[in-house]
């Protein structure tokens, strides 16, 4: 190819633009409704050769999933055995995402293995909750 420029679009005036036209809140695309609730939980899994357990609550579910706070030292992408203290259900997971919440908690977005929408029982609605 010769000596001429190649120009790309400037998408991030763009992105402003349609954002001071739309300047309401910005919506996340899930895969499925979350629904704030807290349900007792324990958490199994390993921290190198040692296994640990955890009793927590959770923040909100999904049928996908669900936020909770930790104290132990998990990872992401480890796997865990979650277990619904209110069915005994156990469920295999793995941490998605960790993030520290406002009061400095670390909370672990947990992923189901498996798609279980109902693995919470009564406790998830069909109504959108952000």
């Amino acid at each position: 190819m010769g000596g001429g420029r190649f120009l790309l679009p400037r998408w991030s005036r763009l992105g402003r633009q349609v954002r001071a036209e739309n300047p309401g809140p910005v919506r996340e695309n899930r895969r499925a409704v979350r629904v704030r609730v807290s349900l007792p939980v324990l958490l199994y899994g390993r921290m190198g050769n040692e296994p640990f357990t955890e009793t927590t609550e959770t923040i909100n579910v999904s049928a996908h999933g669900g936020l909770v706070p930790v104290q132990s030292r998990v990872n992401p992408s480890q796997n865990l055995i979650l277990t619904n203290l209110q069915t005994n259900q156990e469920l295999k997971c793995r941490v998605a995402r960790l993030v520290r919440g406002k009061n400095g908690a670390l909370l672990a977005g947990l992923e189901f293995l498996q798609h279980s929408p109902s693995f919470w029982g009564h406790s998830t609605s069909p109504t959108r909750q952000n």
